[in-house]
């Protein structure tokens, strides 16, 4: 019983000042051997694409897994838009749990239950249940991308700590055109039962991993009060509403649906008195009056715009199929794709500096939109080749931009404390997951605009790649402006600085807190190792070699 208490809970160990976490719930920063660094990408790998693909696998290929399931248009949305509904309210509120109950035990429950909601999904065959399913899933995979953070952030040494965190962010987006490459051939084995096995499969493969190879034991501290529950009652259930209104909207009717004309109207009143009561408390579950702060939402404002126009994808991939290209062609284009965003990735954790954090997002935002114009003009089937090399331009563009901006955020909360940290958090998941369904359902519903209208389909197609060129134009020249911002401010800083500066003391390495890994117990060994068994077997059997 001993045993079993240890696994789950953290440590206690004192760590020196630039060894502890910046905010509470978060593990410590100690160095690392090179070994262990390299087990700890490992797990945030796995973890990540984990993550990923839990919303990937269904969205990637929604068409053809609505064609297996039997389901109607509306009831496929439901199934796409039920997990990420779910996730953007549990931002809110999962942040306070792991920093009250520990970081370890939140992980752990949160890989079971997830790996469990996984698992039952491939055996429910009714919608409504299956629908639930998703919504748990979603919900509680908010809790793995800071997991995947946390491990990648551990596999740098101290200095380039930051770069962590560019790559485990970017791991998580890899998984939308690894589904794209995965789903069809899941689909052609067993059907839907194959994504969901697949799944669960990882689930608890992460699940035996990060029971391992533990992190560095992390501050817990009681941070619940009553009015918390209220906010994230008000202001979860408003983002809720909206994001089901985002993923419904286009496919129900966005002012013939009386419950989605209802949400568009309530929500923002509900979200209003939810401001009202974070504003006027001492320690507030968000804090609005730094979120309000010009940089913040400017920065939302660009995140979100981007959000909207790497949308375009989808539409590309529906021109391709109206091009004539063939099933082989298709995965061809998904593994370009797949392997573009590896490189995007890669690109941004090597260049990342966060004194020019504003620049790699506006060259991301001008690729996309350069490459959405070359895809408006690729009208026939010997266009082909020219759409590849857009797609890969723009899966490169959708990996390369996002750390950069995880860090232009970061870097801002991090100067006013933890709860900036938090509300920061919270923010740009919450923007994250309400711009991936905008976008959809903007260019989505555009495109049947013009489709009512009476234009040809391919012409409508074509149209709304254009619109998407031009939201890519439009949100570069912000992101110019922005940039313009940020060199007039620093300029300001270095002319207030004058000449009073000193010079900058040889700095001593501190030293190191000596905390290292500790032992797995046999019988806990032997459990992880049982779990890790049954994960591979899930994975094979998903591919059909068992």
């Amino acid at each position: 019983m001993t045993s079993l208490r240890a696994f789950f809970d953290d440590e206690a160990h004192d760590f020196p000042a630039h060894e502890r976490p910046a905010a509470v719930g978060s593990p410590a920063s100690p160095s690392h051997k090179a070994g262990t660094r390299l087990a700890h990408l490992a797990v945030g790998v796995l973890v990540g694409t984990t993550a990923g693909l839990g919303a990937a696998l269904i969205s990637a290929d929604l068409v053809q897994v609505r064609q297996v399931l039997g389901l109607s248009p509306i009831q496929a949305a439901w199934l796409s838009t039920s997990y990420v509904a779910a996730a953007v309210p549990a931002n809110l509120l999962l942040i306070k749990v792991r920093q009250q109950y520990g970081l370890r035990r939140f992980t752990l429950g949160a890989l079971c239950l997830y790996a469990g909601a996984a698992l039952a999904q491939a055996w429910v065959t009714d919608i409504a249940a299956m629908l639930l399913l998703r919504a748990i899933a979603g919900f509680v995979s908010v809790t793995l991308i800071p997991l995947c953070l946390f491990h990648t952030t551990q596999a740098f040494p101290t200095k380039w700590r930051l770069r962590g965190l560019v790559l485990g962010i970017g791991i998580t987006q890899c998984a939308v055109p690894l589904a794209r490459l995965l789903s069809p051939l899941l689909l052609g084995v067993d059907g839907w039962r194959s994504l969901f096995l697949l799944e669960a499969g990882l689930a608890l493969l992460s699940l035996a991993a990060v029971g391992v190879l533990r992190l560095p034991p992390a501050e817990r501290a009681r941070v619940f009060e009553p009015l918390d529950l209220l906010t994230c009652v008000l202001l979860g259930g408003a983002l809720t509403a909206i994001a089901a209104a985002l993923g419904l909207g286009r496919f129900e009717g966005w002012l013939r649906t009386q419950w989605i004309v209802i949400t568009l109207l309530a929500a923002p009143p509900v979200m209003l008195a939810a401001g009202v009561i974070e504003v006027r408390r001492a320690t507030p579950l968000i804090d609005l009056r730094w979120l309000a702060h010009g940089d913040v939402w400017r920065f939302a404002a660009a995140v979100f715009l981007i959000r909207l126009v790497l949308a375009e994808q989808e539409i590309a991939l529906g021109a391709m199929r109206g091009l004539g290209a063939r099933p082989y062609e298709l995965e061809s284009l998904a593994a370009v794709m797949f392997a573009s965003a590896i490189t995007g990735v890669l690109v941004s954790t090597m260049s990342v500096n966060v004194e020019k954090i504003a620049r790699p997002m506006m060259l991301a935002i001008g690729i996309v939109a350069v490459a959405a114009l070359v895809d408006s003009a690729a009208t026939e089937p010997r266009h082909l080749a020219r759409l590849y090399a857009s797609q890969a331009a723009i899966a490169f563009a959708g990996t390369f931009f996002l750390g950069p901006a995880l860090l232009l955020g970061i870097t801002s909360a991090l100067r006013q404390g933890s709860g900036a940290l938090i509300s920061f958090i919270v923010l740009f998941g919450v923007v994250n997951a309400l711009g991936a369904l905008a976008g959809p359902a903007l260019l989505g519903s555009y495109m049947d605009w013009r489709l009512a209208a009476g234009a040809a389909e391919e012409a409508a197609r074509y149209d709304t790649m254009r619109l998407a060129a031009a939201l890519g134009l439009v949100t570069t020249l912000y992101l110019a402006v922005l940039l313009l911002l940020r060199i007039r401010r620093r300029l300001a800083e270095l002319r207030a600085e004058g000449g009073s500066s000193t010079p900058s003391k040889e700095e001593v390495p501190a030293a190191g807190s000596g905390w290292t890994q500790p032992p797995v117990v046999p019988v806990i060994g032997a459990i992880m190792a049982a779990l890790a068994i049954g994960g591979i077997m899930l994975i094979l059997a998903a591919f059909g070699r068992v």
